[in-house]
């Protein structure tokens, strides 16, 4: 019994030291990979970042490591340090990507904004850029409203003409990695339809102007567009 438990500690001890040599050999072939190689040392993501999230968020997301000189971003850094305490993350990061300073900028604050109509009440919806006609509306602008259910498959255009209060941009407020609180005056109705595609369908706006031609048929089914 007394040498089948030291077998057993042997050959314990024995896969010990190799997974040890076999890590300590691919370091090792790392260094040798960029031994000739001026390298740099860059921050990176570990994880997926939203946009929209502060600097002071970051703790424990990013990390420091050597890449050569020629794949290194321009305006990367390589400490948290590097970026004011203030600002935020303007684009969605995946991991692996590398930080620079070009990726930061103060929090976004509304673009301008637009006094409510008398009798109409604001709305705010997240909406990513896409969605928001790649992102191009302002305070003051107009907006038609597309409505989708994948349940059904259907799409409406039930609102046209309406008035943008103010945009607030570089906001994680939708599942996409870009976002952006939009703040919108409407009537009774119109709240309740944004807010029922909002909770239970999709919903796109496009940028519209006085002569803008708004002439739906209705309802848009699937038979509608492939018969």
């Amino acid at each position: 019994m007394k040498k089948q438990i030291i077998a057993i500690v042997i050959a314990a001890v024995l896969a010990l030291a190799a997974v040890i040599a076999l890590v300590t050999y691919a370091r090792n072939a790392d260094d040798r990979a960029l031994e000739g190689t001026e390298t740099v040392e860059v921050l990176q993501a570990t994880e997926d970042i939203a946009a929209g999230t502060p600097v002071g968020d970051l703790e424990g997301r990013v990390r420091a490591v050597t890449v050569p000189k020629s794949v290194r971003i321009p305006e990367a850094v390589d400490s948290l340090d590097e970026i004011d305490s203030g600002q935020v993350t303007t684009v969605g990061l995946i991991a692996g990507d590398q930080l620079s300073t070009g990726k930061f900028d103060e929090p976004s604050s509304a673009s301008g904004s637009t006094e409510l109509p008398e009798g109409m009440q604001e709305l705010t919806i997240p909406i990513d850029g896409a969605r928001l006609a790649g992102g191009v509306v302002d305070a003051g602008d107009r907006v038609g409203v597309f409505t989708s259910y994948s349940s059904g498959q259907v799409t409406s255009n039930p609102i046209n003409q309406l008035l943008v209060l103010k945009v607030n941009r570089g906001v994680a407020g939708s599942d996409s990695a870009t976002g952006a609180l939009v703040t919108v005056a409407v009537n009774t109705l119109q709240a309740q339809q944004i807010v029922h595609a909002q909770e239970f369908g999709t919903i796109w706006m496009s940028l519209q102007n006085p002569d803008t031609v708004s002439d739906s048929p209705g309802t848009i089914a699937q038979a509608n567009v492939a018969p």
